[in-house]
């Protein structure tokens, strides 16, 4: 197997896509059903991402794991509707591919 194939393949099969903007409030993702992973890719300008689970508050400009502008990150969790996005100074639009182990 090719190794872009072997990559594509570790997501698992697509779910969906949602585009968010970031704004002053902490916000959550649109979860399609079945997703257990996701690809989010920034936009042009820095945001913060927090799991809110077990005990964790919702993101703030200056907590949380700071993403670069046009940035990826890769999510994998037992529920996604936990992580909340917050933007460090500016509105940043989001593209979110979803993938989960089914059709």
């Amino acid at each position: 197997m090719s190794s872009i194939l072997a990559n594509a393949t570790s997501y698992g099969v697509f779910k969906g896509d949602q585009q968010l903007t970031v704004s002053s409030s902490a916000v959550a993702l649109t979860v399609p059903t079945g997703a257990v992973g996701a690809m989010i890719t920034n936009g042009a300008e820095a945001i913060r991402v927090r799991w809110t689970g077990a005990g964790g508050g919702d993101p703030t400009a200056s907590v949380g794991h700071y993403l670069n502008p046009y940035s990826v990150m890769d999510l994998y969790t037992r529920d996604l509707t936990e992580v909340k996005m917050i933007r460090v100074a500016s509105d940043s639009d989001v593209q979110i591919s979803f993938f989960g182990l089914d059709n």
